[in-house]
């Protein structure tokens, strides 16, 4: 089983949704293998909407950057997870010109409607629909609900329906930076863990129940506000490079 695992945070390395993606992934059976490719290090120009890949054949694009060697890392992987900090309540800048530069993967819109009468986009490979796809997300409030409907809409219309993906969405993500907090963070990292476990043995699903566990907020919201103000007061937020 193959695993690709799209790292969409500008920090690399030091992503703290990166903690969230490792835990999850060492769920995965013994054997895995498990590629990171770290979007913000490669070349990946934004589309400019000039159809070249739908005038091709293969859906080869007109521009000359690193998306091709993305796009052939994307068709050979089992399963695709997107690994990104809540950006003004979307995706980051780099992740949203790599997906708009994934329309080399779909076929000329001609004006297809699915059988329930949505728009939607025929793909040159209907292999891609085999493909399992997970989002992790991490971001710094101290709560789910009022954040994340527009990155979920957005993702339910690639995606093409909330059923056709797994989200795990973390609350208080700046915790990990902190260095404090340690406890709490292993306990949750750990049912992260088990959730990967549970995604595999589970025909690549994770219970309602596990999704709901996993929202659930590391520390109270009073408890945040006194370890990232401390942080702060600190120079912690200069020094880590404000980000998830």
């Amino acid at each position: 089983m193959k695993v690709l695992v799209i790292n969409a945070s500008p920090k690399l390395e030091r992503s703290n949704t990166l903690n969230v993606t490792r835990a999850f992934v060492s769920g995965f059976p013994e054997g895995t293998e498990v590629e990171q490719v770290d979007i913000y290090s490669k070349d990946i120009k934004p589309c400019k909407g000039c159809f070249a890949c739908w005038a091709s054949n293969d859906g080869t694009c007109a521009i000359k950057d690193d998306m091709a060697d993305i796009i052939a890392k994307i068709k050979a992987a089992d399963i695709i997870i997107e690994s990104f900090p809540l950006y003004f309540y979307g995706m980051p800048s780099q992740l949203k010109a790599m997906t708009d530069r994934c329309l080399a993967l779909a076929e000329p819109y001609m004006g297809t409607r699915s059988d329930d009468g949505q728009t939607f986009n025929k793909m040159r490979d209907n292999s891609i629909f085999e493909k399992k796809f997970v989002v992790i997300s991490s971001c710094g409030y101290v709560e789910l609900e009022p954040v994340y409907p527009a990155l979920l809409a957005q993702y339910d219309l690639i995606c093409g329906g909330r059923d056709k993906y797994t989200a795990i969405l973390c609350p208080m993500g700046e915790v990990f930076m902190t260095g404090k907090a340690k406890r709490q963070i292993r306990v949750y990292l750990d049912d992260v863990k088990k959730a990967g476990a549970e995604y595999c043995e589970n025909n690549f699903k994770i219970s309602s129940e596990t999704i709901r566990k996993l929202q659930i907020p590391i520390l109270s919201p009073e408890g945040f506000a006194t370890l990232t103000g401390s942080h702060q007061n600190e120079g912690g937020w200069a020094a880590s490079r404000f980000g998830n």
